[in-house]
């Protein structure tokens, strides 16, 4: 792991578009590691002056098939049966998202249940609300934790059409340090130097650049990370070198595991960062 190169402020800036229509989006699922998640990202929405929206995804499909003597009635009375249990459901998680925003300091904060696959629903959300980021959890229940843990985590980023920020359960959340960024010379790298440079510029924090050029790159950012008490970590989600098989395999499971903080994931999918002055 090469020095760290700091960047100025001032010097070489980024700056995020007008964000009055783009939120935060949080995924929850009531887990532990899911409020956590809202945690941190009500904490990213306050500094970055933006919405927050708490979003639970219902997946019909993936819910536990009806007790065994009630499997017996007719299909119509198993239908009517499927649909109040599934609506008390998406009742019980609003009630829960509700208790877990009502604490937040923002007044921006908007909880929704929606229904669908949680991958392409999530997507879509981001997409349609041209959201600045994703958060999300590492670890969860149900859908979100074939979503959120170990390699199949990429997949969560690796189509979404912005950044995805990882939070691991023992993350520490609005760290007063840099935002800190791998760099190994890529053009996945190089996306995400310019998207963490944004964010920086937005949060009115230092951007500090580590070049990835040691045998244990994933170690190195944690280390760097926790030294600098930096208030998350970015990296692109493929590189080349040494960077790169680390982060195509085992980013949750590697970085997110000893990061100790938020880890920010820069797909392609996520395009550019805006150019400076958008």
């Amino acid at each position: 792991m090469g020095r760290p190169r700091r960047e100025a402020r001032g010097v070489r800036r980024y700056s995020l578009r007008q964000v009055d229509a783009q939120p935060v989006i949080c995924a929850f699922d009531a887990s532990r590691p899911a409020r956590r998640a809202v945690e941190a990202a009500a904490w990213l929405a306050g500094a970055l002056r933006a919405p927050l929206e708490v979003i639970h995804v219902f997946d019909a499909g993936a819910q536990a098939a009806l007790p065994r003597h009630e499997a017996l009635l007719d299909h119509v009375s198993r239908g009517t049966l499927r649909l109040r249990i599934d609506e008390r459901t998406r009742a019980r998680m609003r009630r829960i998202q509700q208790s877990v925003v009502e604490p937040l300091p923002d007044n921006d904060v908007k909880t929704l249940v929606l229904d669908g696959l949680v991958v392409p629903t999530l997507h879509d959300a981001a997409a349609e609300r041209r959201a600045m980021l994703l958060v999300s959890g590492t670890a969860a229940r149900g859908g979100l934790e074939h979503v959120l843990k170990g390699s199949v985590a990429g997949t969560l980023a690796a189509n979404a059409p912005c950044p995805v920020m990882t939070v691991p359960p023992d993350a520490a959340i609005a760290e007063p340090g840099p935002v800190l960024v791998g760099d190994d010379g890529s053009d996945h790298a190089r996306r995400a130097v310019h998207h963490a440079a944004a964010l920086a510029d937005r949060l009115g924090r230092e951007l500090v650049r580590m070049e990835a050029d040691g045998d244990d790159p994933v170690q190195g950012l944690a280390a760097a990370g926790r030294e600098q008490r930096a208030c998350l970590i970015a990296t692109g989600t493929r590189g080349r070198g040494p960077i790169r098989a680390e982060l195509l395999g085992s980013v949750s499971s590697g970085l997110v595991q000893t990061a100790e903080r938020p880890v920010m994931l820069v797909p392609a999918s996520a395009g550019e960062a805006p150019a400076r002055g958008d």
